[in-house]
């Protein structure tokens, strides 16, 4: 395993055990073990169902938690072992492939100069255009996310402060189809506290891209302007707008327009609505840089007896150095109903319609995912029983499925 991929969980574990000294701190550690059977009837995603199997997960994992004066962390490690009974080729059980992990640290919380830390170890699609996250063999691969970022305030008056930052970001995948790619950014920024409840920045940054693939090295140049503010009580409203250029070592150059909108609106006290829009240019695994927009429009009713939410959801992806763009518009939707003290009910809808403009091939698809589960949580001890269903429906030959998954799984926590 490369060094690199290790870096941020060693350094967050090795802070945790050098401040551990300090009888002010809060140190816990969990062990954990997870169990669980399915059912899949498709564990391909053929046209024609033609392979079902039984699947046994096997999840052996740690959690430990860290909180001083000088270091907040959190660390979730475990090896995640998958047995297929009938196709044993497709098993998870290399190291290389079990590992999952999620960890952060921050270094000097509140004070001008912090660091932080960030490691992920998750399976991720190749290919954006099917993110199925219930099969774990198509169009998957193991992926270690590393980042670093120190960043530095300094106050030049009650309401200015400059902001210097940069960031270490890299990506490892297992499967030969991504690409590894690591990015170096610096930023500055200044910031102006108008009230209590506005805020104002100017933000530049440069940043250096660099990948496996050769043709796809860049520099980045982004210049942004941006507003905070709370309008009232109900009412928060994040926006940024501004510029980007990218110059390929190819020689190669694009630029466009970047936004980011928040807003969040609590139409009463159980109903909170939101909006939000962001477009800006984004790596992908296997085909480079890309320019993503997405909008969204949603609401979220919360009370003790019921938590629901809707979404009606629009994204599109303009692929910068292929003749490749996606278009996906649809809605999902959100229910969680407690029925007894430590029994939860709960279910998921969502449709989606898709466009993919390809110099190879267009291909229009309709998509419709169904989930339910029953969770029962007591003390140290959980137990689901869950459902999944989706039919994928396609204008090119060969790309109509349908997909049940029946899940059984138990999870103890020491």
């Amino acid at each position: 395993m490369k060094l690199s991929k290790l870096l941020v969980v060693t350094l967050a574990l090795f802070g945790i055990l050098f401040s551990a000294v300090n009888v002010w701190s809060a140190f816990e550690i969990h062990p954990y073990l997870a169990l669980e059977e399915e059912y899949n009837d498709n564990i391909f995603l053929s046209d024609n169902n033609e392979e079902e199997d039984w699947i046994t997960t096997v999840e052996p994992g740690i959690s430990l938690i860290y909180d001083n004066r000088s270091l907040e962390a959190t660390v979730d490690y475990s090896l995640r072992y998958r047995f297929y009974k009938d196709n044993s080729d497709e098993n998870l059980d290399k190291f290389k492939d079990v590992q999952r992990a999620n960890a952060t640290a921050l270094f000097f919380g509140g004070r001008p100069f912090t660091l932080r830390l960030a490691e992920t170890i998750s399976r991720e699609a190749i290919d954006e255009r099917d993110d199925n996250e219930f099969n774990d063999i198509e169009n998957r691969s193991t992926v270690y996310h590393s980042t670093v970022t120190p960043e530095y305030r300094w106050q030049l008056t009650q309401t200015f402060s400059l902001i210097f930052g940069y960031t270490y970001d890299r990506f490892d995948y297992v499967d030969s189809r991504g690409n590894d790619a690591e990015e170096h950014e610096g930023r500055v920024s200044l910031v102006k506290q108008l009230s209590s409840s506005s805020e104002v920045f100017a933000r530049y940054a440069y940043a250096v891209h660099q990948s496996d693939d050769d043709a796809d090295e860049f520099d980045r140049q982004d210049y942004t302007l941006g507003l905070n503010q709370q309008l009232g009580s109900r009412t928060a409203l994040s926006i940024e707008g501004g510029y980007s250029e990218v110059e390929y070592d190819s020689g190669f150059d694009t630029d466009g327009m970047n936004w980011l909108v928040d807003l969040s609106y609590q139409l009463s006290a159980p109903v909170t609505l939101s909006l939000g829009y962001s477009q800006d240019f984004t790596t992908t695994a296997e085909d480079g840089l890309t320019e993503t927009k997405e909008a969204s429009f949603g609401a979220t009713y919360t009370k003790e007896s019921l938590t629901a939410s809707t979404e009606l959801f629009w994204n599109n992806s303009d692929y910068v150095r292929l003749n490749r763009e996606d278009e996906a518009y649809g809605v999902r939707f959100d229910l969680s109903k407690p029925l007894a003290r430590a029994l939860t009910a709960n279910f998921d809808a969502e449709y989606e319609r898709a466009k993919y403009d390809d110099i190879v091939v267009d291909e229009d698809v309709d998509r419709f995912t169904l989930g339910a589960s029953l969770d029962y949580e007591y003390r140290r001890f959980l137990a689901s029983l869950g459902y999944r269903y989706r039919i994928n429906e396609s204008d090119i030959s060969g790309g109509d499925y349908t997909n049940n998954i029946i899940t059984l799984s138990g999870t103890v926590r020491f």
